[in-house]
């Protein structure tokens, strides 16, 4: 039923496979290379925005502290409460919802494919570049990608970036 639904989501197709493989656990977090024997055994695998558990999928997008302040942040922005629960797989089932309007869930859906994105892209930048992003700079980022995939690929009337990001919900109502 999740990846029925996951492949309906209006977020470009790489994004979606991304989103795929997070749900069957295929990204190369740090743990999935260690236990794939990629990294070497000396290395600790921890997570490198909080440095305070192994880098699983789970912990990363979920558990950690920081990504903790950026989905507190996004829930606030769209005016939601947003609770942790244990896989992935929940969490997307929470952002699935109860959601009768089918527009307000495809908007939804791009909005957690974007944030799961934009977290994944600030991992990278951290240990590829040494680059530690603000976890506000990281919902701006997912602000400005929601924005620009929902003007390309949902079917409503096109709303201004300052109204996307004062109000997402009604421009996906339009």
């Amino acid at each position: 039923m999740v990846f029925d639904l996951l492949w309906k989501s209006p977020a470009p197709s790489k994004v979606v496979a991304f989103s795929w493989q997070l749900l069957l656990n295929r990204i190369p977090t740090k743990h999935n290379l260690l236990s794939r024997r990629i990294l070497p055994p000396v290395s600790l695998g921890r997570c490198d925005f909080c440095d305070q558990a192994a880098e699983t999928a789970t912990h990363l997008f979920l558990h950690c502290d920081w990504t903790f302040k950026v989905w507190s942040k996004v829930g606030g922005w769209l005016g939601i409460n947003l609770i942790t629960p244990q896989s992935i797989f929940q969490h997307f089932e929470c952002w699935n919802g109860e959601i009768e309007r089918n527009k307000l869930r495809k908007g939804y859906w791009l909005v957690w494919h974007a944030v799961l994105w934009t977290i994944w892209k600030a991992r990278n930048d951290r240990i590829f570049k040494n680059l530690m992003k603000d976890f506000g700079e990281i919902v701006e980022e997912i602000k400005v990608i929601s924005w620009n995939w929902a003007i390309t690929r949902l079917k409503s009337l096109p709303c201004l970036y300052y109204e996307w990001c004062w109000n997402p919900i009604e421009c996906l109502l339009r």
